[in-house]
């Protein structure tokens, strides 16, 4: 049998696949990718200047998951996700967090028996990086602190998926700084699947309702400009301004506009590097 071209790399074709929009996926894992490099951020290289990177995400078979050790599972309302973190960056980020310098440590630190220490960090960043994903797979982005579905997850000490029909993600990860690299694994039952690609399908009139049935809101595409700021300055300075010269503002509610209407207000936040506009109130 001919592998199909629009089955992600790594992933031998399998018959219950058939018919899904796995074509698709890319979408996702793009996002899952920046939501997990944004969890790293948050959690380790904000706070212990630490410099973890998230690379590649992509779908690998069963058989290609690390047999031993390391694995933690949490259960959801949805379904059962178990993880892991491959110890060299585990005990990298154990370093960071106890103010060891992991680039004189060896390689035989990999080999010594697990401590109690290195599992509450792994259940820790497991619930972080789980809690991060199951938002994205609920389709909302990760909240600031990943804590909107952190509490909701129950760690599981039962056998990881192993059975037919699970899927495995497979993320590689480097910390720059000390040059480690490894990767962590999530897999997942099938009822995140279905879920997922249920998000991902194209959406379809149903028959017999044309487009048109649709709400108008949804229907209606609006192009919304925000206007930052005002500073009122006097002729004179204008005209003294030169190139290098600082003029100062501060930035409060900004207006928001369509076409040339004001029809909001709305605070001007930063999320990720880019500028966003929150809290949204109407202009009476």
């Amino acid at each position: 049998m001919q592998k199909s071209a629009a089955q992600p790399a790594g992933v031998t074709l399998d018959p219950l696949t058939l018919g899904r929009p796995l074509h698709l996926l890319e979408r996702f894992t793009a996002l899952a990718r920046g939501d997990l490099d944004e969890a790293f951020r948050s959690s380790l290289n904000r706070r212990y200047r630490a410099c973890f990177e998230v690379g590649d995400l992509r779908l690998v078979p069963l058989d290609g998951l690390p047999a031993r050790g390391g694995w933690t599972g949490f259960a959801h309302e949805r379904g059962r996700i178990d993880f892991a973190l491959e110890r060299r960056l585990l005990l990298c980020a154990l370093d960071y967090r106890y103010g060891a310098h992991p680039a004189t440590q060896g390689g035989a630190r990999d080999e010594a028996p697990v401590t109690a220490t290195e599992e509450r960090l792994a259940t820790l960043l497991g619930r972080r990086f789980v809690g991060a994903l199951v938002e994205r797979l609920e389709g909302r982005a990760p909240s600031p602190d990943g804590s909107a579905h952190t509490g909701r997850l129950l760690e599981d000490a039962t056998t990881p998926l192993r059975r037919q029909g699970a899927w495995a993600l497979h993320v590689s990860v480097r910390e720059r700084a000390h040059g480690v690299d490894g990767a962590m694994w999530f897999v997942l039952e099938e009822a995140w699947q279905r879920h997922l690609l249920q998000q991902l399908a194209p959406l379809r009139e149903r028959p017999g309702e044309p487009a048109a049935a649709q709400p108008f809101a949804r229907r209606l595409p609006l192009a919304l400009t925000a206007r930052l700021l005002e500073k009122d300055i006097p002729l004179g300075r204008l005209l003294d301004l030169r190139v290098g010269d600082v003029i100062p503002v501060s930035l409060g509610p900004s207006d928001v506009l369509v076409d040339d209407s004001r029809v909001f207000t709305a605070q001007v936040v930063e999320h990720k590097g880019k500028l966003c506009l929150t809290a949204f109130e109407d202009v009476e």
